[in-house]
């Protein structure tokens, strides 16, 4: 698909995922036993037949940039096309008029690659926040808009849940937008929410992106969606597959937990549509006599001698013996030792939990421990 131009916004505005994102961004956190949340967008992408696409970046981009490389594991390193990536202020004032000096949100960021947008001509752009979890047919999405004559096409899916990050979405019978709300106080009106991926012709992307600099505007979701509405039509694509925002520790944790259901896989990981990722090549997972697993994720290099109940284990991974884990994601290069008792606890990288310790959370709010921690 060369008329169709991808934009990945790889940056944090509005999240509340506590210690996880101390060092890094959204999409540059492990998800799932092997990924990192970014792998689907970009693979969703490669899976549409867009090979052009440009990753907006802001702070804390360093493992971003470490994940990526030079893109190969999504056959993006090309000669002709593949990932551009953009730091921020990647253009100065001087290559555009709309570059402001500092993202105060989207709209600067996107506006501060409006030469990157110029350069490559393709008829379409499909902009895409980089923190979703979910198997999405960009190509259809794209079909759709065109063929429906609206300007901005949103991707919607049903509504889960009430939070101040949300943005919700109201749609008619012709899934045309009729109402845009962000936030928690929507009082039940909007039925569906937006997943932050859009689609428009690049065209109107550069003229919206200009009014809006003009207008000092800055929320892609309060300003720039609310002028596309009132100026135009905007329509809803409704993904009614598995798709979640990854918008605080418990998105985070209740779709790591997700992936426990065969089902939910299914809907995720589709033969046809893979999913890809960085590939690194570990032994496999070693499992003692008394080791007791349970409806877990394993992934490869790990050691288990305790006990592990309904659980997801990345990389590298031990579990000695007399411990027990349940409900619990412990990310790359965790140490559980003897005799530790943890239940909806999230750990980030490289975090030993010493002999003897107890920790419990809730599955509404999971205890989470930053990154090399020793507790």
């Amino acid at each position: 698909m060369n008329s169709v131009l991808g934009i990945i916004i790889a940056f944090d505005n509005d999240n509340d995922l506590r210690e996880i994102t101390e060092h890094r961004t959204v999409g540059a956190v492990q998800w799932g036993g092997r990924y990192r949340i970014i792998d689907f967008m970009l693979s969703n992408m490669v899976n549409s037949g867009i090979y052009r696409v440009g990753v907006l970046m802001k702070d804390k981009y360093q493992s971003l940039i470490d994940h990526i490389g030079n893109a190969k594991d999504w056959d993006l390193s090309r000669k002709n096309s593949g990932v551009t990536l953009l730091p921020p202020y990647s253009y100065s004032k001087k290559a555009s008029p709309l570059v402001t000096g500092e993202y105060r949100g989207k709209i600067d960021a996107l506006a501060g690659a409006v030469d990157f947008l110029q350069k490559n001509k393709a008829d379409y752009v499909v902009v895409a926040d980089g923190d979703i979890v979910g198997n999405i047919p960009l190509d259809d999405v794209i079909d759709r808009h065109i063929k429906s004559g609206a300007d901005l096409t949103m991707v919607c899916t049903k509504k889960q849940k009430d939070s101040p990050f949300t943005t919700y979405v109201e749609l008619n019978r012709k899934k045309e937008a009729v109402d845009i709300r962000v936030g928690d106080s929507n009082e039940g009106k909007c039925k569906h929410i937006a997943l932050g991926i859009y689609v428009m012709s690049r065209q109107y992307l550069i003229h919206m992106l200009s009014d809006c600099v003009t207008h000092n505007c800055i929320h892609f979701e309060r300003e720039f969606l609310s002028r596309a509405l009132i100026d135009g039509t905007v329509a809803g694509y409704l993904f009614n597959e598995y798709a979640v925002k990854i918008e605080d520790t418990f998105d985070y944790f209740r779709s790591n937990m997700d992936m426990l259901d065969k089902d939910v896989r299914g809907e995720v990981f589709l033969r046809t549509r893979p999913i890809l990722t960085r590939i690194k090549d570990e032994a496999p997972a070693y499992y003692g006599d008394k080791a007791v697993v349970e409806d877990s994720l394993i992934a490869d290099g790990c050691r288990i001698e305790g006990t592990v109940k309904n659980c997801v284990l990345f990389r590298d991974v031990v579990v000695e013996k007399g411990a027990e884990i349940c409900d619990c994601i412990i990310m790359e290069g965790g140490r559980i030792l003897s005799d530790a008792s943890l239940r909806h606890v999230i750990t980030d990288r490289n975090v030993v939990i010493r002999d003897g310790r107890t920790m419990m959370g809730h599955e509404n709010y999971p205890i989470t421990i930053a990154k090399n921690a020793t507790v």
